[in-house]
């Protein structure tokens, strides 16, 4: 489904939409734009041929490449078990001090999609035993996809028993892995039996294998297309705390051999915004299918996590532990392209495990991330308390079969536009992000547009800049989310709107 879009027009609103009368100040005052100093962090693991970490070293043993090009290293901080080792000059710069805890953001992501249900409960009964092994400075967060919704289990927190709590409903949810596997199953049955059909030649059975070899159950197919998309969405919509993030994936193995391009853009996702996957298997998949996991892994700097005694968690705290902290400033600015890091060992007998690549996002993308996580989570959960748009929606009128085209005002606060001299007045403009969810969990594509105004005057602080849009949608229930960035502190701020279908409009009038 996609929004399209045609402006109306933009015009200053200082007394029609309502302004609470203490915001308002007794002398004028003009806004400007932050400056915004971005510094990427290359969380690097460092192994000798043995494949025993190297500890010790610093900025002069490696070489940091984006697109190819050198770039100068502006820290080098070694972590060891979480903290940070003694600084030198070269480490002035790091975010961290000597001695310091740095704390490892886990999101822990169970795809109950192609997850079987005792080898996920047993791989969550350990990961809540080992729960002592989170430090002061950790926090945890439980996502649960069911096939078609994300569903917040817990939401960022150090707390042990509220964690305990969530891994205990996490095992009460319904998976649908052993249908999935029924299905395909059934279908390689389907499968052997041509193969042996009388009259089949050796060069005919070669190529029918090789036609087949990756064939999977038109149920599964569709399941893992809303799959892929729903961790992509995950990773850019869940908003994380500062410090290293990590995403451990409980999902079966055996979907990703298939059709591992669909998870291109949880690996956008996961190395724009500096996560380290582990993935692992809950579906008891065989050899070639734990592979393709470790591909997705190694894209991000992680490793797929295999173990007999199912002791995920713990594998991924004892990996993530101990590293180098690569730090260095992009010469763009926000200029949302994906760029390649490659970070290089100086010394020939060492090997380097780190993500390869980073995208700098502009203020139109976090404006689509802001209203993807307030679709995805909402706004009442602690993470997005901001919310300051006024949104009206006008009376749809028909536009094409199925299409419905919806008049838009929107109230945006004065205090959030990038106000600039032009003239004898002033100009403003803004990125505006939409995104929509229709009553079937389909979401919309993201349009990109900006707000523009002119004054002739600065307006005052409290007061609403009016903008008047439409946007098409197709004729069935909406939620449609609207955010724009304020230029000051850097935040998205965002409202939203229901739109309902014609029976429900018709039945209300009635």
């Amino acid at each position: 489904m996609r929004l399209r879009m045609g402006w109306a027009g933009a015009i200053l609103l200082a007394a029609v939409l309502p302004v609470a009368a203490e915001q308002v100040p007794e002398q004028v005052q003009t806004f400007g734009e932050s400056i915004d100093v971005r510094v990427v962090n290359v969380e690097t693991v460092v192994v000798d041929k043995k494949g025993e970490r190297v500890r010790g070293l610093s900025a002069a043993d490696f070489r940091l490449l984006v697109d190819g090009k050198e770039v100068p290293i502006e820290y080098c901080t070694e972590i060891e078990e979480g903290r940070a080792a003694s600084s030198t000059k070269e480490n002035a710069g790091a975010p961290v001090a000597a001695g310091e805890e740095v704390g490892r953001n886990y999101l822990i992501y169970i795809d109950d999609s192609f997850s079987v249900a005792n080898v996920r409960d047993e791989a969550l009964a350990k990961l809540q035993r080992d729960l002592t092994l989170l430090k002061s400075a950790d926090r945890m967060a439980v996502l649960a996809f069911d096939g078609s919704r994300i569903d917040v289990l817990s939401n960022w927190t150090g707390d042990a028993a509220a964690l305990a709590a969530a891994l205990e409903r996490a095992r009460r949810r319904p998976t649908l892995g052993a249908q999935q596997l029924s299905r395909q199953r059934g279908l390689k049955s389907d499968m052997d039996w041509v193969l042996n059909m009388e009259g089949l030649e050796g060069d005919q059975i070669a190529a029918f294998r090789e036609d087949t070899s990756n064939r999977i159950s038109p149920e599964a197919r569709t399941q893992l297309g809303r799959t892929a998309a729903a961790a992509a969405s995950a990773l850019r919509g869940f908003t994380a705390p500062p410090g290293r993030k990590v995403m451990l994936m409980l999902s079966g193995a055996w979907s990703m051999q298939v059709a591992p391009q669909l998870y291109g853009p949880m690996i956008e996702a996961a190395n724009r915004l500096g996560y380290t996957i582990y993935p692992a298997d809950m579906a008891q998949s065989d050899n070639r299918a734990i592979s393709a996991l470790g591909a997705l892994a190694e894209k991000t700097g992680g490793r797929v996590v295999v173990s007999a005694k199912m002791e995920a968690f713990r594998e991924v705290v004892a990996d993530t532990g101990s590293y180098y902290w690569i730090g260095f400033t992009p010469a763009w600015k926000a200029d949302d392209h994906g760029h390649k890091v490659t970070v290089e060992p100086r010394r020939a007998e060492l090997a380097v495990r780190a993500r390869g690549g980073f995208s700098d996002l502009s203020k139109r993308t976090e404006n689509a991330m802001k209203a993807e996580s307030v679709l995805l989570f909402g706004g009442g959960d602690g993470q997005n308390q901001d919310r300051r748009l006024i949104v009206r929606l006008g009376e749809p009128k028909r536009a094409g079969r199925g299409q419905m085209e919806i008049p838009v005002t929107l109230g945006v606060p004065v205090e959030s536009l990038a106000l600039t001299p032009k003239g004898g007045g002033y100009i403003a403009e803004t990125p505006l992000a939409i995104v929509s969810m229709d009553d079937k969990g389909g979401r919309a594509d993201l349009p990109g547009s900006r707000l523009k105004v002119d004054l002739k005057t600065p307006p005052r602080t409290g007061t609403y800049a009016r903008f008047q849009t439409a946007i098409r949608v197709r004729d069935i229930g909406q939620r449609l989310v609207f955010s724009v960035q304020d230029p000051v502190n850097g935040t998205a701020i965002w409202g939203e709107a229901e739109f309902a279908p014609r029976e429900t409009r018709a039945a209300a009038k009635r």
